[in-house]
């Protein structure tokens, strides 16, 4: 049975994503699925992962269709969420599939490291989607065609409807922020007067 369904959208993050995979693809059990949407890049190189759900889409469609896409694929108890060019600790998988099996909540939270200001961030209470895993019968569907802060309503269904929640005192996840070209570091530059 499939415990946890980890959903990637790609696009344009190649070096960033093939480490990641890599990571991720040592940790994987089969108890664990990676849905990875390639958002119009036609980016064949990942295709080796034959343990994966690759899809590729023909046309780019941006992050919350993409994921709407891989949550109609996924087929675990629990889903998470990272970004392509995110990384994660060497004992992601370990930690969650062990906390799975001793507690039911429906949202399991940890502890993130920003990699750029090398700042942990603990009991993260901001937006982001990678913070958590989620019971995949409480998630909703991103807003169509949303370019930015796709994580923002869906966080906003979560926090209305009061789900149980455990915290993992534990760094899980490794964030890449102020990436040149990615979607927070466009949406800044683009709110900047010129």
């Amino acid at each position: 049975m499939i415990k946890i369904s980890i959903l990637i959208s790609y696009y344009k993050t190649y070096n960033f994503t093939a480490r990641l995979l890599k990571e991720l693809n040592i940790q994987k059990t089969d108890e664990v699925e990676v849905i990875l949407v390639d958002d119009g890049c036609n980016e064949t190189r990942f295709d080796i992962y034959n343990n994966y759900k690759i899809i590729h889409l023909k046309e780019n469609q941006g992050m919350s269709n993409a994921l709407n896409i891989a949550l109609k694929y996924a087929k675990g108890e629990y889903i998470g969420f990272i970004d392509s060019d995110d990384m994660i600790t060497m004992d992601y998988i370990d930690i969650l599939l062990n906390t799975i099996k001793s507690h039911k909540e429906d949202i399991i939270y940890f502890n993130w490291l920003d990699t750029t200001l090398n700042e942990v961030i603990v009991h993260p209470n901001n937006y982001a989607l990678w913070k958590a895993i989620y019971r995949k019968k409480i998630f909703p569907k991103f807003e169509k065609d949303r370019r930015y802060e796709n994580d923002v309503p869906v966080q906003n269904i979560l926090r209305k409807e009061k789900h149980s929640e455990y915290y993992i005192d534990r760094v899980l996840y490794l964030y890449n922020s102020g990436r040149e070209g990615s979607l927070t570091w466009t949406k800044i530059n683009k709110d900047q007067p010129h």
